[in-house]
Parts: structure tokens; sequence; C-alpha cells
């Protein structure tokens, strides 16, 4: 486009002159005719820096260079919003107190904003309905968890058949692991919609309620897997459960537990 631009300048600059040339020439005017020679030009660049390159989006103004001041400053509007949508959810929960669920997004949402005391607080209600996570276990503690240990015990969870009868989609699968000696608060837990049975599990220190009774801190468990319909880990289903023999946590055992009801709620 530039170089049509300037073909364009020349041609009419040549037919100017040819019309303004001749009758100088006629009238043998040679030095007024070298001064229109000399002029032309010059003004056509002078229009052309008036104007502006035909390829430029504004005449008369400099290329627009993109400018990254407004990337590099602090977005306050936006952290005002997610600040604002953080605390619709706190007041939704107050309203429906058992949504696990969503208390631990609560307590995720505090500590990404900052507001650790809240944080702390919304987890405890979150890991009090089967919701946990070792990163916000150790606010309690002032510890800094970056990561899991290699303390692991997997395995499956099915129904037996005489149980399915029994059970809904929508009930709630709790797989817990428990110390053999000491405090009976499980070292890790994990919780599942029955709808997904069977079930394949790892136990490890990412599922700890709190971040002083961890998998990894204790050598002995016993593993449940228990099925609920309130979703109170602590509320049987029908006696609807499943428990291991006693596990070495650092022989990373597979289990296989078949949930069935036990004899006391035939």
């Amino acid at each position: 486009m530039a170089g049509l631009f300037w073909v364009l300048v020349a041609v009419m600059a040549a037919v100017a002159l040819g019309f303004i040339a001749m009758p100088l020439l006629k009238e043998n005017r040679k030095p007024l005719l070298l001064v229109v020679c000399v002029s032309l030009p010059v003004v056509a660049f002078g229009i052309y820096m008036k104007l502006g390159s035909p390829g430029s989006g504004t005449a008369g103004e400099p290329p627009h260079l993109p400018s990254n001041t407004a990337s590099n400053a602090p977005n306050n509007t936006k952290i005002a919003s997610v600040a604002s949508m953080v605390d619709g959810l706190a007041a939704r929960l107050q309203d429906d107190p058992n949504d696990g669920g969503s208390w631990l997004l609560l307590a995720r949402s505090y500590r990404h904003l900052g507001r650790l005391d809240e944080a702390v607080d919304a987890y405890a209600k979150a890991a009090a309905l089967g919701q946990v996570d070792a990163e916000l276990a150790a606010l309690n503690s002032g510890e800094n968890v970056t990561g899991t240990s290699a303390a692991q015990i997997s395995g499956n969870v099915s129904l037996a058949p005489e149980a399915r009868s029994f059970v809904n989609p929508t009930d709630t699968v709790f797989i817990f692991a428990r110390a053999v000696n000491g405090s009976p608060m499980p070292v890790a837990v994990l919780k599942r919609p029955a709808a997904e049975l069977p079930i394949d599990f790892s136990l490890n220190d990412s599922q700890a309620m709190t971040a002083d009774m961890k998998l990894s801190d204790v050598e002995e468990v016993i593993v449940t897997a228990r099925i609920t319909r309130s979703g109170d880990a602590t509320a049987t289903l029908q006696g609807l459960e499943a428990k291991s023999e006693v596990v070495r946590v650092a022989e990373n055992q597979h289990l296989t537990l078949i949930i069935e009801q036990d004899e006391y709620s035939k």
C-alpha cells in the first residue's frame, strides 16, 4: 500500500508539473519552472506527513502502541467481586449449614483471600461433615503442608448382593482409617456417593482431619467402609459396613471390602 501511494503521488506530481511547465516553457521562464519542480515534491511530502501513512489507522497521529500499564495495575474491581461472591456463599450456608462441600469451598476461598481466621472456622464445619483438606487442617497448628507423604492404603469397596435393596444412589459411603492404638478420630477420611459403588479408593495424608493426626503418623490402622443416609459418618444405614483386619501402614496394602448388613441389623 505504501508503494502504491508513492506511485500515485509521483504520477499526480508529474501531471501537475506538465500542466504548469508547458506555459512556462513557451514563455521561457526557466527559473520559475525550477522553483515549481522543487516545490511539488516538498509539498507532496508535507501532505504525507500531515495526513499520515495510508496504512496507519488515524491520520496525523503516531501509531498506537499497546501499553501494559493497565494490566500491571492491581485489579481491585475483580478482588472486590470475588470477595462479594464468597460472602454470598457464606450467607447461603447460614440457611443450609449441612452442605459440607460448600463449607470446604468457603474455607478454601477465605484462605485464598487471606482471611485465615474465617478459613479455620469454615473448615471446622466442613470437617465435621466429612469434608477434609490437609492444608486447611494445617492452619489450626500454623503448619504449611505442601504435599503428601508416601503413606497410602488403597483398595476397593463393593456392596454385597443381599444389601443392594437397602441402598439408594443418594446415600453416602464413608471410607476411613482409624489408628489401632490412640484416638478414635480417623487419620484419613474419604466420602463418596453410593451411586459410584463399587469404588476404588486411596487413603493418604491429604485426607487427614487434623494436621497433627495423619496416616503417616501411625503404624497400624483398621479401615472401615460405611453407608449412611443422613450424611453423618457416625450413623450407619441398616448396619451396612465393612471393616478390614489390622493393616500396617508401611506395607501399602491393597484391600477388598464388601459392605454387608451386620447380624444385629438383619
